[in-house]
């Protein structure tokens, strides 16, 4: 039988060396053509690629932002409309030095492909090539799970993240206080107390985190911890956080807080069998949000959502953080009619073509007195992406990224999660 002959040490390396750089040139190649792909398409979304500065910088029209004589409860004074402008100019200087930094990629990732791809040709004519030592070339990012989606009951769409039996425990217990759960990088189970409320709760460095059941009330003030005050709030985590099942009372007397704030730009955070009760606030403090991921969150993924609030509900407008991704199925919201009213009103708020979004079976129940053209964002004068009423249904023709609308008033069969249906005892109808 006929023996391989042996390569010299020097030999082999060279070898070696050549087919890694080859196979990082290749990696480097297709990331960079991902990357040429990804913005192609975020440049076809009106209003990014071709868009068009105001005559002042920053300024915003008069039928941007309802005035005080359109309606008592206004918008908060343009400063979400200014800050709407300057980030749209923003994403699209972004998006070109985008495009201009990937072609250059690619360029450089070709010419060393090719040369890699003839060093290694060069090699192989005088040695036989060896097993590859080396490190593999890193893979590109997974992509996300395709959206699933459930019915108003039933399953749920998404599933904790797997391995979650086995994540460490830590359980909460304090009441009228703020609970921390510092997860120190890692994976993490929260459990709340099986026999009466615990005070609002932060969620911080973890990877993936799991919440189930229990219920949250808030504290009878504006801040704890010296920061605005939030039931839940969702920090530094890079994995999934799975939120579900949770009562939250924000109908304490003397408190303003947000239901949810996220502010995880890395995480995915799926909300679902969620109640967010009575939450308070107003322009001059907390804003009261139901949710709004306001520090950034690779995708939020909600289910089943049942909020009432005073001032804000749904806000996914992007604030201070990117967001990748939004999906909404079978959520209401409406106002909880109590409190103090200053100014507010919006309880949906988007951002035009800043992210893809998904909305299903999404209701939202205003003011008393209040039309359900001033309870959404945009309403329909607000220039540049307006929303277009028809028989009790809001979408926004504009907002080219955005699959869905929203519907005036209260689901025909009431709310998507039931008072006394989630909380203490609650128990998981599984997942799809």
């Amino acid at each position: 039988m006929p023996r391989h002959r042996p390569e010299t040490a020097p030999t082999a390396a060279r070898s070696r060396a050549h087919l890694s750089l080859f196979s990082r040139s290749v990696s480097r190649l297709l990331a960079a053509l991902l990357v040429l792909v990804g913005l192609y398409s975020a440049l076809q979304e009106p209003g990014v690629a071709g868009f068009q500065p105001s005559s002042s910088a920053g300024a915003v029209g008069p039928s941007e932002v309802p005035t005080d004589d359109e309606d008592e409860e206004d918008a908060d004074d343009g400063d979400e409309g200014r800050a709407q402008s300057v980030g749209a100019a923003a994403r699209a200087g972004a998006r070109s030095d985008g495009i201009a930094a990937a072609e250059q990629a690619a360029a450089e990732a070709t010419e060393a492909t090719e040369a890699a791809a003839v060093a290694a040709e060069a090699s192989a004519s005088t040695a036989e090539a060896a097993p590859a030592t080396g490190p593999s070339p890193t893979p590109p990012s997974a992509a996300l799970p395709a959206t699933r989606r459930s019915g108003a009951s039933g399953a749920l769409s998404w599933a904790p993240p797997a391995g979650h039996a086995s994540f460490p425990v830590k359980k909460v217990s304090g009441a009228g206080g703020l609970n921390t759960v510092d997860a120190g990088g890692g994976d993490v189970t929260i459990q709340l107390s099986s026999t009466g409320a615990v005070g609002p709760i932060v969620i911080k460095n973890c990877r993936n985190a799991v919440l189930i059941g229990g219920q949250i009330d808030v504290a009878a003030t504006a801040q704890l911890g010296g920061s605005d005050q939030r039931a839940i709030y969702i920090n530094s985590c890079t994995g999934v956080v799975h939120i579900e099942g949770v009562l939250i009372n924000g109908a304490v007397n003397g408190s303003e807080a947000d239901g949810i704030a996220v502010n995880a730009p890395k995480a995915v955070v799926q909300i679902q069998n969620v109640r967010v009760e009575g939450m308070q606030g107003g322009k001059s403090g907390n804003h009261a949000d139901v949710f709004q991921p306001w520090g950034g969150v690779r995708e939020y993924r909600i289910d089943r959502l049942t909020g009432s609030t005073n001032y804000q509900g749904l806000h996914v407008g992007v604030d201070l953080g990117p967001i990748g991704r939004g999906t909404v199925f079978n959520a209401n919201i409406a106002s909880s009619e109590s409190g103090t009213v200053d100014k507010g009103g919006q309880f949906i708020w988007l951002d035009c073509n800043a992210y893809p979004l998904t909305l299903d079976n999404v209701y939202i129940a205003g003011r008393s007195g209040r039309s359900f053209g001033t309870s959404v964002w945009p309403q329909p004068d607000t220039s540049g992406c307006p929303a277009t009423i028809s028989a009790g249904v809001a979408s926004w023709p504009g907002y080219t990224s955005l699959t869905g609308s929203v519907r005036d008033g209260r689901p025909p069969s009431g709310d998507f999660v039931p008072a006394g249906s989630v909380g203490l005892g609650y128990a998981s109808p599984g997942y799809l």
